[in-house]
């Protein structure tokens, strides 16, 4: 059975939809399956086909679908047609969804156990009762209803793959809400959701008539919100999209909320809150205040958790390595990975392509040093036994960094050739192991093109753009890996500030530490954030520029997000400080 502590960035959602020929998985049989796999926000891999079912269709059923009896005559075998599923729900990650999720795991499950490949223990989540939970305002629940609700266009209504689409988009839209609404962090919080009960009304409705002044004023903007009990004392710390919205949605006259936020609300007096330009600088600060606020009813986010870092020691000959911190001796990191499992994956792919040692400490190469089982099976050169000279190993060892960090011509380019041999050749288990390397090494990668991976090289400037109305961005300044500087500035503004910044942080003498628990959080916070919706910022990569270069790159990048029409903009900077471990830089 999966971890339901699984995080759900973590998960694999297997969105399945069938196309049967009567209502009863004893009686009657697949004749179309659809499968979308989603992995990060994204459909990651399809599959769809027609099945024989060795039955004639009913009328009504061939009048709904388009499916035929005689189009299915032909059609491939149960056996033929549901065997990607095995490999699918071979990752330990995997959970089953469907909008009828009863309905179509029976005629699953029967299928795969008569042709000899059963699913097992498989979590199942049911995005029909998911909606009914979560998609306020929404009276029918059927797909057309919760597609259109969740703005997707199904593109072939009542086809297995068609149907399986739109379940998949809509299932990402109630992730989000999920999320941002009702505080689900793991699988195990989603899968509640689907089943929890809706709270009467009763001292909810006292408690926001009580905070009815803050809740009017609540401005429709992202950021940081805090419940404060009778003395002041904060209870509570949430991010948001929109302030608005996700404050009142605590206080509905029906809210969908667990026994803990229930028994919250009976104890907040105030709110207060913090606006931010965007929808990263709502998830910054919001982990800042909690691991410092600790507020009582934050049950996640209090500590700081140690991604995994790869290492390339600073050694004669330099190995790859697992690391938790990054400090300042001289070796290349690489991150943060959100999972060891997968660093360790991209680790060994790493060191059997380029053949890098993986013995422990220094060597010291010598003819009459035995080379040790890795030479013999062709994994090592054995420099420890002068067979390979240093110049050749640190060739090798350049090449994997340029592997690692060039996106189209190393490792992400050579893992594509081979996710797509091995897709071929019907191995879905291989493919899919390299795909998930892709994903991971996508993630980590603050931008495309060739620049590196590693955190020390680091050096960008992110812009993105905030609300309409307004007309302004955020800038985030990254030197090293670290956030330095970060602000809200309207986009047509003067910008003399953000290039003083610029000369300050990227041009003058700069001397590494080691990073602080909070700065890689941050790190964190900020990869995950932009692998998600890379297509909402504008990363300015600061290579070999000069100064002027790097100013005329941040005023396009920011004059590119600016209204075309005349618009009253503002033109003040908005600061939203950083700080470091002592207090204000």
């Amino acid at each position: 059975m999966i971890d339901l502590t699984l995080p759900i960035d973590d998960v694999r959602f297997a969105v399945v939809d069938c196309e049967t020929t009567g209502g009863t998985s004893g009686e009657h049989r697949i004749m179309e399956i659809g499968v979308c796999v989603v992995e990060d926000g994204m459909i990651v891999q399809r599959h769809s086909s027609l099945i024989n079912p060795h039955q004639t269709i009913p009328d009504f059923i061939q009048l709904m679908t388009g499916i035929t009896t005689a189009m299915v005559a032909d059609a491939p075998e149960e056996d033929e047609a549901l065997a990607p599923l095995t490999q699918i729900f071979a990752d330990e990650r995997t959970v089953f969804v469907a909008h009828n999720v009863g309905f179509d795991w029976k005629f699953v499950s029967a299928s795969m156990q008569r042709i000899g490949e059963p699913l097992g223990d498989v979590a199942q989540l049911c995005t029909c009762k998911l909606s009914r939970r979560i998609s306020s305002g929404l009276k029918r629940h059927d797909l057309g209803s919760v597609a259109d609700h969740y703005g997707v266009n199904i593109t072939e209504r009542h086809r297995a793959l068609g149907d399986a689409e739109a379940t998949a988009q809509a299932l990402l839209g109630m992730i989000e809400i999920a999320r941002n609404e009702h505080e689900a962090q793991t699988l195990g919080d989603l899968i509640a959701l689907q089943y929890a009960p809706r709270t009467k009304p009763g001292k909810e409705t006292k408690a926001r008539t009580l905070l009815e002044p803050y809740l009017r004023e609540l401005p429709d903007e992202p950021g940081v919100y805090y419940f404060l009990g009778a003395k002041k004392n904060v209870l509570y710390v949430g991010k948001a999209k929109s302030l608005q919205r996700r404050v009142n949605s605590y206080f509905n006259a029906a809210p969908l909320h667990g026994r803990k936020v229930t028994r919250m609300i009976r104890y907040i007096k105030h709110i207060t809150w913090e606006t931010t330009g965007t929808e990263l600088g709502a998830m910054l600060l919001e982990s800042r205040e909690i691991k410092t606020r600790r507020p009582s009813y934050n049950s996640a986010g209090t500590e700081y958790h140690a991604p995994t870092f790869l290492r390339l020691t600073n050694d004669t000959y330099p190995v790859l390595e697992l690391v938790d911190r990054i400090v300042d001796d001289g070796s290349e990191y690489y991150g943060p990975f959100r999972s060891e499992r997968m660093a360790e994956r991209i680790m060994t792919m790493m060191v059997r392509e380029h053949k890098l040692r993986t013995c422990d400490g220094p060597i010291r190469p010598h003819p009459d040093t035995k080379p040790c089982f890795q030479y013999h099976i062709k994994r090592c050169e054995a420099p420890c036994a002068a067979l390979q000279t240093r110049a050749d190993y640190l060739d090798a060892v350049q090449r994997a960094q340029e592997f690692l960090g060039n996106v189209e011509r190393g490792a992400i380019g050579k893992l594509r050739e081979q996710m797509e041999v091995h897709a071929e050749a019907l191995d879905f288990e291989r493919a899919a192991t390299l795909r998930d390397g892709i994903r991971e090494i996508e993630r980590v990668t603050l931008h495309a093109g060739d620049r590196p991976l590693a955190v020390m090289e680091t050096n960008v400037i992110i812009v993105i753009p905030t609300s309409d109305r307004y007309k302004t961005v955020e800038v985030f300044y990254l030197r090293a890996g670290r956030l330095r500087f970060q602000r809200v500035v309207g986009t047509r503004a003067r910008l003399d500030v953000l290039y003083a910044a610029v000369n300050e942080i990227y041009f003058a003498p700069f001397e590494p530490q080691r990073f602080t628990d909070r700065e890689i959080d941050e790190l964190k916070i900020i990869t995950s954030w932009l692998y998600q919706r890379r297509e909402k910022a504008t990363v300015v990569a600061i290579r070999d520029h000069q100064r002027e270069v790097v100013h005329d790159l941040l005023a396009k990048a920011i004059r590119d997000c600016a209204p075309t029409v005349e618009d009253e903009v503002p033109s003040e900077y908005s600061q939203i400080p950083i700080f470091d471990e002592s207090g204000p830089s």
